[in-house]
């Protein structure tokens, strides 16, 4: 099968979904599929300068084209939609044009704008991550669209209501690689290398700190927490963490650092927190956590926002919950795992064991034969 994956998003980069754009390019070679990636030819405007390939750890199973494409929204943060828009618009028209995607095989897309620009002989799949804000766009596009891969039930009954039909519909969450989180460290070890206390008990968050994603709630829980328990963030940008250290120096904030010292992270941590905000549908309802996976398969107690989108993956034995958005709530769960540690590390070891299906590599196998019946 030749799986033409075409995305408008800069590789390497910091946000996650380059991580799972890789790991899914990955994995479907893995499962015998010719695959080309087709990604804008884009400074990289986290000033990452490794091959994509040793960047995220996977094998060079598949080839990446580069098409050329403007760069105005990364020059300038004037114009925003604008800018957005002439890019997408060039790379498009590079991908159509002088690029020439062949009919052949299925084009996979995580972007809602693509298949505006495509036909329906070039086997559309998309893949859901959130439900696009132009609602007139988004009902043009469904009916050139083959199939949907959606990573939560919030998506997929969207979808439904907007007329879709149930069979072509794939609900298929995020994953993990377990080989991406193997270390030889022990947690003295790990807290040395991170240059962390090492007396005291981590409470960490890794990720970006978008307000959807919930982080400010845990900032606030850091205020009153007992004597030796240390927030720990590992994300953001340098602009937003130079603001909050003023704000919170009480936390360590230790800014983005590569998905290769990710288990050196997590192996860190008491206790991982995912503070998701229940203010936000993509929060609430659609996101599917790439970070719920990891953390789940590293063994270390995990406190969440108990949210219908959590649930679909968590549950009361192998996570704790808080209310999302009550620092108070995270306060006393945090105060609670530390409290009966053994008892939390139960949960956590329920946790490694439930997450082992969630594999990349199960998770491209399942879709390519979705892929398959759904053409018969």
């Amino acid at each position: 099968m030749k799986i033409n994956y075409v995305t408008n998003v800069r590789i390497p980069t910091t946000r996650a979904q380059g991580y799972a754009i890789m790991k899914m390019c990955s994995e479907f070679a893995n499962n015998g599929c010719d695959v080309e990636l087709f990604i804008p030819n884009r400074v990289n405007a986290d000033k990452i300068k490794e091959d994509p390939y040793i960047f995220y750890k996977v094998n060079k199973n598949f080839s990446i084209n580069r098409i050329l494409s403007t760069d105005l929204l990364a020059n300038s943060g004037k114009f925003g939609i604008i800018f957005y828009w002439i890019d997408i618009l060039s790379f498009i028209f590079s991908l159509k044009f002088l690029t020439k995607i062949r009919k052949r095989g299925f084009l996979y897309t995580r972007d809602f704008v693509i298949p505006l620009f495509f036909s329906k002989k070039n086997n559309i799949i998309l893949e859901l991550h959130d439900i696009p804000k132009s609602v007139f766009l988004f009902k043009f596009l469904i009916r050139k669209v083959s199939f949907f891969v959606v990573i939560s039930n919030g998506l997929k009954n969207k979808l439904i209501d907007f007329g879709v039909d149930v069979n072509k519909i794939l609900v298929s969450p995020s994953g993990f690689d377990p080989n991406d989180l193997k270390t030889d460290l022990d947690k003295f070890e790990a807290r040395k290398f991170l240059n962390l206390p090492l007396d005291k008990k981590i409470v960490m968050y890794i990720g970006l700190l978008d307000d959807w994603k919930g982080y400010q709630t845990l900032l606030d829980a850091s205020k009153g927490l007992s004597e030796g328990i240390q927030v720990v963030i590992i994300g953001g940008e340098k602009q937003q963490i130079e603001s909050l250290k003023k704000i919170y120096p009480n936390v360590i904030f230790l800014g983005f650092r590569p998905y290769s010292e990710l288990s050196i992270n997590q192996v860190a941590a008491d206790v991982l927190i995912v503070p998701n905000s229940g203010k936000f549908n993509i929060s609430k309802f659609f996101t599917s956590p790439l970070k719920m996976f990891n953390h789940m398969a590293s063994g270390v107690p995990i406190i969440a926002s108990d949210l219908p989108s959590i649930r679909e993956v968590a549950n009361e034995k192998n996570c704790f919950f808080a209310k999302p958005d009550d620092s108070e709530s995270f306060r006393t769960q945090i105060e609670k795992v530390l409290s009966d540690y053994d008892f939390s590390l139960k949960i956590a070891d329920q946790a490694k064991s439930d997450v082992k299906k969630y594999t990349w590599g199960n998770r491209a196998s399942e879709i390519l034969n979705n892929i398959k019946i759904n053409e018969k």
